[in-house]
């Protein structure tokens, strides 16, 4: 078996709302779909969630080096030997985290369907059902307990919160959560590097009254010294988010103790293999490891699910919210979500048919 070609779509999907974040706004989904095709006529698709206002990268640059470094590093290459092609990609081309995860998902459900086999049992998984987070945005606070109040009563029972934006509004909108799920819930709180260590500590302070789960990345990205200066001066856990792109960030993490949970992004990590070290670097050092999203399409949404449903470690609610984000999805059958779960199916590769029809009419 050989790949044979790799075609890359560029989509611009509408969010249902405005998305809204200590980083800036979203009101689309401007991602990368990667086709990986193989000699005996078969293919698998990958997603790059890129989000440039957020981190590095784009759908340009995506793009760009697949067609231009990736795909042919890849040609006439057996889509079985995902280790060996990563590995072979990795010490070819540096950074390109998003490219690599979208080459990462497409081996992965290329080789599961070519062995016919869901990609959580090629990981080693059950394919159980994962518990969701539903993830909010910093609205107001009317909106928040509305939306908030929805979940709950189809079976949420974490909910997360964004914070960041303003001091007075953060705590107005926490407490409309906290009234909308009551104290059964859980709460977390993202300031997507909003903060400096002590603006961070006067605002957890602030928010402790409502018993927040954790506070993620409080502080810049580049300051791992601020974040466990953060960490060491309040009982809340603290969470490294942005911080976390490599094995080697997550590394240092851990040998400062810079934090108390791991917050894992497949898509921003490099994909599958890169974000299985990842987990196990986190558990090793006693630093819960966590599935987190960057509100990803359906694809990378159910290549995600895969990873995190065959990893043990991986013990609380995924934020795996994307498709519920979207207008509409470019997946045929829409994501599973039952009771606060999103669910997988036991169908070769990711079980994903792409409609070709939409990603046409998102192509940019």
């Amino acid at each position: 078996m050989k790949i044979t070609d790799v075609l890359t779509f560029p989509v611009r999907v509408p969010l249902l709302h405005e998305f809204k974040a200590a980083y800036g706004i979203r009101n689309t989904a401007d991602f990368v779909l990667v086709k990986i095709m193989c000699d005996n006529g078969m293919y698998g698709w990958g997603e790059a969630s890129t989000i440039p206002i957020y981190d590095e990268g784009s759908q340009a640059d995506v793009v760009f080096v697949i067609e231009h470094y990736l795909k042919p590093l890849l040609l006439g290459e057996d889509p079985t030997n995902i280790s060996y092609l990563m590995d072979k990609l990795s010490r070819s081309v540096k950074g390109s985290r998003y490219a690599k995860c979208a080459v990462d998902f497409g081996l992965h459900d290329l080789t599961g369907k070519i062995y016919e086999l869901p990609v959580y049992k090629l990981l080693g998984g059950q394919g159980k059902p994962l518990e969701v987070c539903w993830v909010l945005s910093a609205k107001s606070p009317e909106a928040v307990r509305e939306e908030a109040e929805q979940y709950f009563k189809e079976g949420y029972t974490n909910f997360k919160l964004k914070v960041g934006t303003n001091p007075e509004k953060d705590v107005e909108n926490l407490a409309a959560l906290r009234n909308a799920v009551g104290c059964k819930a859980a709460i977390r709180l993202d300031g997507n590097e909003a903060w400096d260590p002590k603006q961070a500590l006067d605002m957890i302070k602030r928010f402790e009254k409502y018993q927040p789960e954790h506070v993620e990345q409080p502080v810049p990205a580049w300051d791992l010294e601020g974040l466990k200066y953060v960490r060491t001066h309040t009982s809340i856990p603290v969470v490294a988010d942005e911080c976390i792109l490599t094995v080697k960030d997550t590394m240092r993490a851990a040998r400062m103790e810079a934090a108390d949970r791991i917050n894992i992004k497949i898509s921003r990590d490099g994909g599958i293999l890169e974000a299985k070290k990842i987990a196990a670097v986190a558990q090793a050092a006693g630093q819960c490891p966590f599935a987190g999203s960057n509100l990803e399409l359906g694809l990378g949404t159910v290549a995600s699910a895969h990873l995190f449903s065959a990893l043990p470690e991986i013990t609380m609610a995924t934020e795996l919210v994307g498709p519920l984000l979207l207008k509409e999805d470019i997946v045929k059958t829409p994501v599973c979500y039952e009771n606060g779960h999103i669910c997988l199916k036991d169908t070769p590769g990711f079980g994903v048919e792409i409609d070709m029809e939409r990603v046409e009419k998102y192509l940019c």
